[in-house]
């Protein structure tokens, strides 16, 4: 199929494009490497009126910039992979990569175009999500930082206003003693997943200071599991309990049947990796310690 009538417009910096998107309102839509919104229209499932050429803007790089991690929103997935300060302080981060699409996918793709798409098994929405990174978005009113996890409302429904634009993700710089892991299950290589489980823990003495746990493929956007990171707090890094905290998730959560998975299959699935994405984070931890 092919998309809708549409007009585009090429942004020549960051406060036109932004005038564009207010002119445009619900109509305009900012496009990068295309590689979400494009297939999206020629399916017509989206059809914007206006698309605003973001690719020659100053919005990319990674860099510490204070206490967070900064990544520019037209940072491409390929970036992500050799950097250092993503190896040095977000092993999950760097885990979760590996399952990002195929190389068209990673060469053209942006962070900033897969945190608006907002597609509920996409590896970096639940990134975000798990290192609680606020989303950075401009307007023509200002900037503005919206919590990860308040940012996705539902599968491909986020808090992203008309005339607004994800222009930067900032991740909190975590301590020296933690770890993460990120594990994600799907039908071929390269697919988005059936469902992903991410992990960060910081230690201390042998246990678990403090936990943190993302899951996809349970509801319709990425969600945080709070029993789990309060049950793993206390725990032993050599015995964390790792497969009851996957039963005990299992049967916290209500998946939905799809052409993909049934339910069942899905929690099923959801508390092997849960477990196996502890064991991950704790063996790290225990090579850290």
């Amino acid at each position: 199929m092919r998309p809708a009538s549409f007009e585009y417009h090429r942004a020549t910096s960051l406060d036109h494009a932004l005038e564009l998107l207010h002119e445009f309102g619900e109509e305009g839509r900012p496009i990068a490497g295309g590689q979400s919104l494009v297939p999206m229209m020629n399916f017509r499932l989206a059809r914007p009126g206006h698309l605003v050429d973001i690719n020659r803007l100053p919005l990319g790089g990674i860099e510490i910039d204070g206490q967070v991690l900064r990544i520019g929103a037209l940072t491409r997935h390929e970036a992500y992979f050799n950097d250092p300060l993503i190896a040095r302080h977000f092993p999950a981060f760097l885990d979760a990569v590996h399952y990002i699409g195929h190389p068209t996918i990673r060469r053209n793709g942006s962070i900033g175009g897969s945190i608006s798409h907002a597609d509920p098994t996409a590896e970096l929405p639940a990134v975000a999500v798990l290192h609680d990174a606020d989303i950075v978005v401009r307007s023509v009113q200002g900037t503005r930082k919206i919590k990860a996890v308040e940012f996705f409302l539902s599968a491909y429904v986020t808090a992203i206003e008309p005339g607004e634009m994800v222009v930067a993700l900032e991740f909190p710089l975590p301590p020296s003693a933690s770890t993460g892991s990120f594990i994600e299950q799907s039908e071929r290589s390269g697919d988005f997943g059936t469902a992903s489980i991410g992990i960060t823990l910081q230690f201390a003495g042998g246990k678990i200071g403090k936990a943190a746990m993302v899951c996809s493929g349970a509801d319709l956007f990425p969600i945080r599991a709070p029993e789990i990171e309060e049950f793993l707090v206390g725990k032993a890094l050599a015995d964390p309990g790792a497969a009851e905290a996957g039963r005990i998730f299992a049967a916290s959560i209500d998946p939905v049947d799809d052409h993909i998975a049934s339910a069942d299959y899905r929690r099923g699935l959801i508390a092997e990796l849960t477990r196996r994405a502890i064991e991950a984070a704790c063996t790290r931890a225990l090579d850290k310690s």
